[in-house]
């Protein structure tokens, strides 16, 4: 007999190693982006892919209704919050509470019948602190590892130990201290150039190459500072490595420890900025076979099991130049970009069609709806239909207009601001460039500037 499937109450925050980093560490370098920091905070709305029948997606901003109709006309069914869960501001409080906070706090969701709810699995994009207190509160099942777990993994110090443990080839040392950063790093730098890397860095934020004895002087009495202030001096450097290709592995680690290999992803970038996600070719996973790369990825699981993880995982690898395979740069032990564009090709299958995922980053001063650049993509003939073999599948609409409608909260009606559009390439395998062009192309036509 097969077991019923469980409804899922899907949610999460994506910049979630802001909540495992210690805030008694000392920081690198940055220069702060409040415009980027708004995108992430409405990225949610690509875990719609996750969703099925029934499922419920809970956002903290509201999903626009056009690209609602446009994913349910498409084939996508699930159910969403109707109203925001956080005042429309941009204030402090929205770089402070996660997700969770805010729904445990307002303890009604509109547009979510609350009784549905009961006996639902809670399926989070990362477990960060609060995801227990959300399940508790709305009585919905809790299958995922203890919070301080999940941040021990996802540590690049894990990651560091974990290749050492294994025997993988790894040359990064950990330092502790602003002395011990400077005298280290002018060893490496005698043969060549390296990299600092904060222990909860993400999305090239939190990565530092150091190319020469000035900025390394710089960056070593920056730190100091910090520690001065009672900040505590913990970062892995390690030298730069010139690589290929960048990939990515995604698997599951069941309850019982049991892996599961879901995809392998490639990186590929292009003048059109971050060109996207693709799965890889079969090249690539011949020569990963043949290099036991996924008993590589299947020791990996098993150490992570051992720490106490269970659940998804995506596992950074490089190629680098003249063929050497670097199979563990990070773990993260979570869902990740890569296991988005995934669901989305399992989705395209059912229509005998492939793609991969990309964005573009815009800016822009004047008002344009969601509905209107559908309408320009119809025009052009490329808005992604199941009956066409080819099309641009949008997969985010607030991420490219929240800081248009944050700027309008706050009576800025005209002040130019940046976003970000997320969308699949449906085309033929390696036959994208066409389609970017078009894309790039109507979203000039609307006005936006196209950065990258």
């Amino acid at each position: 007999m097969i077991a019923e499937r469980r409804r899922q109450l899907v949610m999460g925050t994506f910049d979630a190693e802001r909540f495992w980093r210690d805030p008694k560490l000392a920081k690198l370098p940055s220069i702060p982006d409040p415009g980027m920091e708004h995108v992430v905070l409405a990225m949610d709305e690509l875990l719609f892919p996750f969703c099925s029948a029934g499922d419920q997606l809970i956002t903290r901003y509201r999903m626009n209704d056009c690209h609602i109709a446009y994913l349910r006309d498409i084939g996508f069914a699930f159910d969403s919050n109707q109203a925001d869960l956080e005042v429309l501001e941009g204030g402090s409080a929205s770089r402070i509470a996660n997700l969770f906070d805010l729904v445990t706090v307002t303890k009604r969701i509109e547009g979510i019948d609350r009784q549905l709810l009961e006996g639902a699995q809670l399926s989070p994009f990362a477990v960060i602190p609060g995801v227990d207190r959300v399940a508790a509160e709305y009585g919905l099942h809790a299958n995922f590892p203890a919070a301080d777990t999940v941040r021990h993994v996802n540590s690049k110090l894990f990651s560091a130990e974990l290749n050492r443990r294994l025997g993988y080839m790894s040359d990064s040392r950990t330092v502790y201290s602003s002395e011990e950063l400077l005298a280290e790093g002018l060893a490496l730098l005698q043969h060549g150039t390296f990299l600092i890397k904060d222990e909860f860095g993400v999305s090239g934020k939190g990565n530092l190459l150091i190319e020469s004895e000035t900025i390394l002087r710089r960056i070593a009495s920056y730190l100091e500072e910090q520690g001065k202030r009672g900040k505590e001096v913990r970062f892995i450097i390690e030298p730069f490595l010139h690589k290929e290709l960048d990939f990515s592995c995604q698997f599951y680690i069941e309850e019982d420890g049991t892996y599961r290999l879901i995809a392998v992803q490639q990186l590929r970038n292009a003048h059109f900025a971050y060109l996207g996600s693709f799965t890889a070719d079969a090249a690539l996973l011949d020569m990963l076979r043949d290099a036991g790369y996924f008993d590589q990825m299947k020791q990996v699981a098993r150490e992570l099991y051992n720490a106490g993880y269970y659940g998804d995982v995506c596992v950074d690898s490089m190629l680098l130049q003249g063929g050497r395979i670097v199979p563990v740069v990070e773990v993260n032990a979570r869902r990740s970009m890569s296991l988005i564009k995934h669901h989305i090709d399992l989705y395209l299958e059912r229509h005998s069609a492939t793609g991969s995922m990309t964005h573009a980053t815009v800016h822009f001063a004047h008002d344009c709806s969601f509905e209107q650049l559908l309408a320009a993509f119809e025009r052009e003939g490329i808005l992604y239909t199941p009956d066409r073999a080819m099309g641009v599948l949008p997969l985010s609409a607030n991420t490219l207009f929240i800081n248009k409608m944050i700027s309008k909260s706050r009576g800025e009606r005209n002040k130019a601001v940046k976003g970000r559009l997320y969308f699949s390439i449906v085309s033929r395998q390696g036959d994208d460039e066409p389609l970017l062009a078009q894309t790039r192309a109507v979203l000039e036509g609307l006005s936006f500037r196209v950065v990258g």
